[in-house]
């Protein structure tokens, strides 16, 4: 994006970072309360190691986490380092608010060779590197065990499925002996009532479509954009179909856990609708693994492979950066902080707590290996991860898509609008807002 300007917001700094005593107050922020301790654990760490810097979290949930983070920038108040995404993270850089690392890299020779090239190279543009890699996440089919062996089935019984815009495919079959209602009728038995669900087969909810329809959409041959940077094309018909399919999972075959339960921003975390037995399976991201693990203890939860589409099977692989705010009163430290959380050590520590899988290739067994010692099998992201996958968007529209896709797609998961009106609308209203 060769839009992208020079920091503009340089001696703006932040208001809250300050030193005394020849100590400096670094602000860092984040969004995931699940992965806060071991990060915590590890920041203690780093402060015994720079006695010069002290490190002050700032933890605020997904969507306030954004809205303060967008209004501290604006009022040049913003923690000297924190989470980026890859959906905002063309209009950070359009607007100046992210260090070029490039030079730091260079000047204290730091070896990044160690992370995923397709997790490095979308944080870099025209030479200027705006983020090193903290994590990565890939989407899996999550199920509780008990609902599994209620209904006859084996975590075997998960893989290989198949689904397709006729029929549903063995997916959908799968689902219907996972739907169960009041009266004990599973969906695929005679006299189920599909307006009296206890427990339904799936459970979704995607702001953007990353844990829902864009997985499909990979399934069946469909292209978010014509290219990187690039125009969105989500009316070709192959996306449409996914769309569709989405909406028909939950209004034609009423195996999905409906959306006034789970559109977001509002709807329970789909842990919480699986651990209160309200659904079977749920389509979620690795970041939501100790969320799980909270909700269904015990061996009470699993993970199995997406299903495969009419073109194959796939995943969306998307992953986080460490930022430092171009603004930062204090550059060096905030350098110095960020190069330990991207490192060996802090990573393979947040790995180690089963937090996330870590940024650092060679730590993914660490990871690994860290959800094998508590009965659960994760190997299955990584091979997504290593298989057919569909990076983040990256667009300078995602403002508008964000807030297009989140109403729109809440009313088509409700039946209020149909599945090619609203790819149309998106479509067009996000390609309008590229400059």
């Amino acid at each position: 994006m060769a839009a992208l300007l020079t920091v503009a917001a340089c001696g703006g700094g932040s208001d809250d970072s300050g030193s005394s005593g020849g100590v400096v107050t670094l602000r860092y922020a984040m969004w995931d309360e699940v992965q806060k301790p071991p990060i915590e654990q590890s920041i203690r760490e780093f402060e015994k190691a720079h006695p010069n810097i002290k490190v002050q979290i700032e933890l605020n949930s997904w969507n306030d986490y954004w809205s303060k983070l967008q209004t501290q920038l604006v009022g040049r108040s913003a923690p000297d380092v924190f989470w980026d995404h890859v959906s905002y993270f063309p209009k950070f850089g359009k607007e100046g608010v992210l260090t070029d690392l490039a030079p730091l890299i260079a000047q204290d020779k730091v070896d990044t060779s160690g992370y995923d090239p397709k997790l490095a190279e979308g944080w870099k543009v025209d030479g200027k590197v705006y983020g090193l890699p903290k994590d990565w996440d890939t989407i899996g089919l999550f199920y509780s065990a008990k609902a599994l062996k209620d209904a006859g089935l084996t975590p075997a019984d998960l893989d290989g499925l198949t689904w397709n815009p006729t029929d549903g495919g063995t997916f959908v079959k799968t689902l219907r002996k996972l739907t169960v209602d009041e009266n004990g009728k599973r969906a695929d038995e005679p006299g189920f009532d599909p307006g009296k669900v206890k427990q339904y087969g799936l459970a979704m909810q995607a702001p953007t479509g990353q844990q829902d329809w864009w997985n499909f959409a990979l399934q069946n041959g469909c292209e978010l954009q014509d290219k990187p940077w690039g125009r969105w094309t989500i009316d070709q018909p192959a996306c449409v179909q996914a769309i569709q399919f989405v909406q028909d999972l939950r209004l034609k075959y009423h195996v999905a856990v409906p959306a006034t339960v789970t559109n977001p921003p509002n709807g329970p975390s789909l842990d919480q609708v699986v651990g209160r037995g309200e659904a079977a399976t749920a389509m979620d991201g690795s970041w939501m693994l100790r969320a799980f693990d909270t909700a269904l203890p015990d061996g009470g939860f699993g993970v199995a492979d997406l299903p495969a589409g009419p073109v194959g099977r796939g995943s969306v692989y998307n992953g986080l950066t460490e930022a430092i705010y171009s603004g930062t009163k204090h550059p060096k430290e905030a350098w110095e902080l960020l190069k330990w959380l991207t490192s060996e050590k802090h990573q393979k520590a947040v790995a180690q707590a089963g937090a996330v899988w870590p940024g650092i290739s060679s730590l993914n067994d660490v990871f690994a290996e860290a959800w094998k010692a508590k009965g659960v099998d994760v190997t299955g992201f990584k091979k997504a991860a290593e298989g057919t996958t569909m990076g983040y968007p990256l667009t300078e529209a995602a403002d508008t898509y964000n807030v297009k896709a989140l109403d729109i797609f809440n009313q088509v998961w409700l039946g209020q609008m149909t599945a090619q009106d609203a790819a149309k609308k998106i479509n067009d209203e996000a390609n309008a807002a590229i400059k």
